[in-house]
């Protein structure tokens, strides 16, 4: 996928990299990874036969949305807890620079997995293994929902940060339509409309009193498989210290039973049903930016995350506390 925010590095500053961190071990070859969206990925292949994974965050002076800035951070951090917390297929770190001293971005190495995304080979794969892999994923994204984290918020920007998770939400909800607004992108809702629903639903958040750790993109290509198993999860770097009804198995637009039957949750009280699409809200608004920002070849994805944000928001103003004003 290209994007603006895409990093490319030498041959010659990779090798640098390398050195740094696998000294006497030189790079042998290495080659792009193009299924991601945001960060720039290489597999690099060691002179003793190892093979590992080298992500590269955006050069600094790239323009990135407001939940974007220091994501690299998260991510590494996130990866640390939940290796930390076992039982998750996580991978492990191997070095991770943020001094900028080398490419002028921060970047990270990492085990390379066994396998391959389930978006990439989700064709070859019977209805019944599918299944499976989705109920396993359930299962480890509640052990990884099961970590507490010392406060809510993005964890790489302490302004995005607080004791009680709806004013943190609320901000990270503004943030996002600011970034539209410089941007100049349509979301096609009435923000000002948008914005008095979600203090009037101020009470349904309140519920959550525990920020948890959510890894918030764990969609197909994010899941690694192999012989119908899944052998890792990877791209931790939106992670957030939230609601793990934020997470992707939960999304009220798609059909999760199996995610949500491996993960052990019923059905949705109401104010959790709430929550969730409110969720989606703040997620297709962040999606409908991206065009803007990466510069991607068409408008397919803004195009798909507008029409849900209409949809979605749609069901929200159904809502009896939000019709008068």
């Amino acid at each position: 996928m290209e994007s603006l925010t895409k990093n490319r590095q030498s041959r010659e500053t990779i090798a640098k990299m390398v050195e740094q961190y696998f000294t006497p071990l030189k790079m042998e070859h290495f080659h792009e990874l193009t299924e991601g969206y945001f960060n720039m990925a290489y597999e690099i292949h060691l002179s003793d036969g190892k093979e590992l994974i080298l992500k590269i965050a955006p050069p600094k002076e790239t323009r990135v949305m407001t939940y974007e800035r220091n994501i690299m951070f998260s991510e590494v951090e996130a990866m640390g807890m939940a290796a930390h917390a076992g039982g998750i297929p996580v991978p492990e770190v191997l070095g991770y620079d943020d001094s900028c001293t080398i490419c002028g971005s921060p970047y990270f190495f990492m085990e390379k997995l066994e396998g391959k995304s389930l978006h990439s080979v989700k064709d070859g794969l019977t209805p019944e293994q599918i299944e499976s892999i989705y109920a396993e994923t359930g299962r480890i994204n509640r052990k990884i929902n099961a970590i507490s984290c010392p406060t809510f918020g993005y964890p790489g920007q302490r302004e995005f940060q607080g004791e009680e998770w709806y004013p943190v939400f609320r901000r990270m909800m503004e943030a996002g339509v600011k970034d539209a607004e410089q941007g100049n992108v349509d979301l096609k809702i009435p923000v000002d409309e948008m914005r008095r629903c979600l203090d009037r639903d101020r009470h349904v958040f309140d519920e959550v009193r525990e920020p948890k750790l959510v890894h918030w993109d764990c969609w197909d290509g994010n899941i690694f498989v192999r012989s119908g198993r899944v052998t890792g999860i990877i791209d931790w770097e939106r992670s957030i210290w939230g609601d793990p009804l934020m997470e992707v198995g939960f999304r009220t637009y798609s059909d999760n039973i199996c995610f949500q039957r491996g993960y052990g949750m019923g059905s949705l009280t109401e104010s959790q049903e709430r929550r969730a699409l409110w969720y989606d809200v703040y997620l297709m608004l962040l999606v409908a930016l991206e065009c803007e920002y990466r510069k991607y070849e068409t408008m397919d994805t803004y195009d798909y995350a507008t029409q849900q944000l209409v949809k979605q928001f749609g069901k929200i103003r159904k809502n009896l506390t939000c019709r008068h004003f």
